[in-house]
């Protein structure tokens, strides 16, 4: 029996916390118990061999050398140098004699294992599978009778346009069971809709509070899902809550001190509006457009700490409430996937979002909050710009000039390193991006097309406005941000529109430019708006990344290929229907259509909060009944199983994943660390996930492996004989190479990401 396959154990990216190091205790804890279900395996095999008669030669803890053990009848008991596992020695397994033909042939004994009927082999081969499942049933079980603290399968957000939004579903609803089966949790939500068919509907079943009683009352409601734009996944549209505990803050350096967030504030309001939860303040500040705003927080007395590591109780100590100017920042959506975001064309340089403590970036001078405006020779560089120099560089040194609020340009050199086992992995540097600068004018570059048939209004300064150029001034009225910018380009549109500009430091130039009316431009969307329906369509379907997808309104595109469809008809006028994000009731309005409304331009623009993250609202699900905990554990196991099958489905058939979503001993060692630093149940869990994997994998059809021996043995029961012993032996020494061949690339995989 080959045990290495539980290196293809599914971690599951819920699952993994990057570079964490965890304690010498909690490895030891993980160690011991790793080995604990690789142990449990083979006392299946050793047990059922005992009641089908099989001699036992030996019965090992752990590999390698012997430290001490004791024979007791017919088996050795043997304590191995190496505890991690075990294995089970019994005859026929590998006392072989060679005939003159030159096949193999086991010698004649009625207890030899391949003298045993096919039925009782089946058994015995099984029996290690059977054992694992029992061990993850029982040990989920116990889990739920401590408690287990989880994610609650209740609504946080709902994203417009989706199946949960048009099916009716609320934020604070109570999801309870989706198509019969109880719903205990997020994660069980989450499988639910990744595992349904998807030419099915989902009947699911919730508790929705009723304002007037204060009661929960259950309700009804069916809908189909829908692929992700990537096609990777079943979805619906739902986020879990989370609540108004920061958990990450990336504050911007230039700000003053007491005016800083830490992890473990809690924002009670924003401008005064009372919040409760991290999409409150979202929307709150997004409807803001890039203004500050005063959150008011209240603070922890005597705990400011920033290595918080878990969520602090529902109800704080004593606190002290303190005042703090915020903002979301404006972003441009990119109209290619090779591009940066862009606004009408212009785009913006890119800003540094982080530079992680203790690697290179940080090493080289850069903070969060600089502007990077020299990249390796190339002046305001683009996003994919910069990600291409520092790929291409590896233990090189990058000149780099960034843009410091307050301070002015600085010429630092960063020197990105090498990582991976052997150096193959991308090189690192600790550099966040994604982030563009909001308070200078400052193209980076201008982006001809939209689309193929669709120009951008900065086209027609692309060759005479250079790269690194500072818009001053639109219509002879000064601007300074793109914040303004953005304003004046919606009260133009529709009109030629003059753009003055300077470049290091030279005279002013000017040119023109055509800003289109559009969705957003002949009303004005909130910043935290959610467009529902155009002409009564709420979905479109599009063509994306080569393949086709069924896509909300609110999306640019799909309102694009909306409103293309109304100018080919001939249609003239035609209502839209939206919301602000933090009130439900919608609104109608009646636009104009016209074919440069085509380019829905003021959709590819909006307000987010990325320096900035709340913990996620827990739970702690407990069944001390000890009939219900197991009703509970075995359907965390089948849970589970399904998983590892969906996965290999993913990776092999579907070929939407990839084998780093894949984690060998080395990397399930580290993650279980984590799990045994966060307490016994976190511990426990993590072990009966892991069993409940080594189960299926096991049982795979691939030669040398339970599930392969079982297909032997199932061809011997039709046959009527046993294949001969030549196949069976070539057969198992192509999947013993194929399965040293994946043991070791996910091994180097594990060890890249450590080291990198």
């Amino acid at each position: 029996m080959l045990e290495a396959m539980t290196g293809l154990a599914q971690t599951g990216g819920g699952l993994m916390l990057a570079d964490f190091l965890g304690t010498a205790t909690s490895y030891l804890l993980m160690f011991v118990g790793f080995s604990l279900v690789i142990f449990v395996h083979e006392l299946g095999h050793f047990i059922a061999a005992k009641l089908c008669n099989v001699r036992v030669d030996k019965f090992a803890v752990g590999f390698g050398r012997e430290l001490f053990g004791f024979t007791r009848g017919e088996t050795r008991y043997s304590f191995n140098a190496l505890p991690l596992g075990g294995y089970v020695k019994m005859l026929g397994q590998e006392d072989f004699t060679i005939d003159k033909s030159g096949e193999w042939k086991v010698k004649d004994d009625p207890r030899a294992f391949t003298n045993k009927p096919v039925a009782q082999r089946m058994f015995i081969v099984s029996a290690g599978v059977f054992m694992n499942l029992v061990f993850a049933a029982v040990t989920f079980a116990a889990v739920f009778m401590m408690g287990w603290r989880t994610i609650p399968a209740q609504i946080g957000q709902i994203i417009p346009g989706m199946p949960a939004d048009q099916a009716g579903l609320r934020v604070g609803d109570r999801i309870t069971r989706i198509n019969g089966k109880p719903i205990s949790d997020h994660p069980d939500l989450q499988a639910a809709i990744i595992l349904s068919d998807p030419d099915e509907q989902l009947h699911i079943e919730f508790q929705r509070l009723d304002a007037m009683t204060g009661d929960w009352k259950d309700e009804k409601v069916s809908l189909t899902p829908e692929v992700s734009a990537d096609g990777s996944r079943l979805q619906i549209g739902v986020s879990p809550p989370r609540t108004n505990e920061i958990a990450l803050v990336i504050n911007e350096p230039d700000r003053p001190a007491e005016e800083q967030l830490q992890t473990g504030d809690r924002i009670v309001a924003v401008n005064g509006t009372p919040t409760d939860n991290f999409y409150q303040i979202q929307d709150l500040l997004a409807d803001l457009k890039g203004d500050w705003a005063t959150l008011t927080v209240k603070r922890p007395v005597g705990n400011p700490s920033t290595n918080q590591i878990e969520p602090s109780d529902e109800q704080p100590g004593e606190t002290r409430e303190l005042t703090v100017q915020w903002r979301a920042r404006q972003y441009f959506l990119p109209t290619d996937r090779d591009q940066s975001g862009h606004l009408l064309g212009f785009v913006p340089r890119q800003r540094v979002l982080q530079a992680l403590e203790g690697q290179r970036a940080e090493a080289a001078g850069i903070r969060s909050g600089d502007v990077i405006a020299r990249f390796g020779g190339q002046v305001a560089p683009r996003l994919d710009e910069i990600n291409k120099i520092r790929r291409e560089s590896p233990e090189r040194d990058i000149r780099v000039t960034v843009y410091r609020p307050g301070e002015g340009e600085k010429n630092l050199v960063l020197r990105p390193k090498r990582t991976g086992l052997f150096g193959w992995g991308a090189p690192t540097d600790g550099l966040l991006l994604s982030s563009q600068e909001n308070d200078q004018l400052v193209v980076a570059d201008i982006i001809t097309n939209v689309t193929k048939d669709i120009r951008t209004p900065a086209a027609a300064l692309k060759d005479v406005m250079p790269r690194g150029a500072l818009i001053t001034k639109v219509n002879d009225q000064p601007v300074t941000t793109w914040n303004e910018l953005t304003n004046h380009f919606l009260k133009l549109a529709g009109q030629d529109v003059k753009i003055t500009w300077t470049y290091q430091g030279g005279k002013e130039q000017s040119g023109t430019i055509h800003v289109p009316h559009s969705i957003g431009t002949t009303f004005e969307l909130p910043g935290a708006r959610q467009i529902l329906s155009i002409n009564g369509v709420t979905r479109k379907e599009i063509e994306e990344n080569g393949r086709r997808v069924t896509i909300p309104v609110d999306n640019w595109r799909a309102a694009s290929a909306v409103l293309r469809d109304l100018v080919e008809q001939g249609v003239t006028e035609t209502t839209v229907v939206y919301r602000d994000s933090r009130t439900a009731e919608p609104q109608t309005v009646t636009i104009p259509v016209t074919a440069e409304m085509v380019d829905t331009w003021p959709l590819r623009m909006g307000y987010v909060v990325d320096n900035m993250l709340t913990w996620h609202t827990m739970t702690v699900v407990q069944e001390t009944n000890p009939l219900k905990a197991s009703l509970i554990g075995m359907r965390k196991t089948w849970y589970f199983i399904e998983q590892v099958y969906m996965t290999m489905q993913r990776m092999v058939i579907d070929r939407s994943m990839s084998m780093d979503q894949v984690s060998g001993p080395v990397g399930i060692l580290q993650m279980g660390s984590h799990f045994a630093a966060a307490g016994m149940p976190q511990l426990l869990y993590f072990l009966a996930l892991i069993s409940a994997n080594l189960a299926v994998i096991n049982f795979l059809p691939l030669p040398i492996m339970d599930g392969g021996i079982f297909v032997f043995l199932l061809i011997e029961k039709i046959k009527g004989s046993p294949l001969s012993m030549r196949i069976q032996v070539a057969t198992q020494l192509i999947g013993l190479a194929l399965i040293i061949g994946i043991f070791l690339y996910v091994t180097l995989q594990d060890i890249q990401k450590l080291v990198g």
